[in-house]
């Protein structure tokens, strides 16, 4: 039996810039909200940064995103992760293609090791009334 490794990030943003030189990675509005001013949104894309540590070997993992009030999954992927040594921080970065939010509600992602949640994230989808912009003179 393989140690479980530990969550230490799981953001999501609009951006992941990672340095080539350095691997430094930079992100790029940071979300804890996604505004709309109707249903169904089609969000463009989203980037997801998985940070863990702590592990010993390979494991499988998933990354969802599932709608809370209707248990609802809107996105799934799934993939292997590998820790050299139980020390390493090991990075992940999921780009995220356009999704579908039918209606406002909170959204909860959530990553996975051998179909255990690791981490989960609330990602709060709420409708604003956008303003008519004014009249021009």
């Amino acid at each position: 039996m393989l140690e479980m490794p530990m969550g230490i990030g799981l953001i999501p943003c609009d951006q992941i810039i990672e340095d080539r030189l350095t691997g430094k990675k930079s992100l790029i509005g940071v979300i804890g909200e996604i505004r709309a001013n109707k249903f169904p949104l089609r969000y463009p894309a989203l980037f997801l940064l998985v940070s863990l540590t702590g592990g010993r070997g390979e494991y499988p993992c998933r990354l969802q995103i599932l709608s809370a009030s209707q248990n609802e999954e809107i996105f799934s992927s799934r993939g292997r992760l590998k820790f050299k040594n139980p020390t390493q921080v090991v990075d992940l970065v999921f780009t995220l293609p356009a999704l579908q939010f039918k209606y406002e509600d909170t959204y909860w992602v959530k990553f996975m090791i051998d179909e255990v949640t690791l981490m989960t994230r609330p990602l709060r989808v709420t409708e604003v009334q956008i303003p008519p912009p004014p009249p021009l003179p």
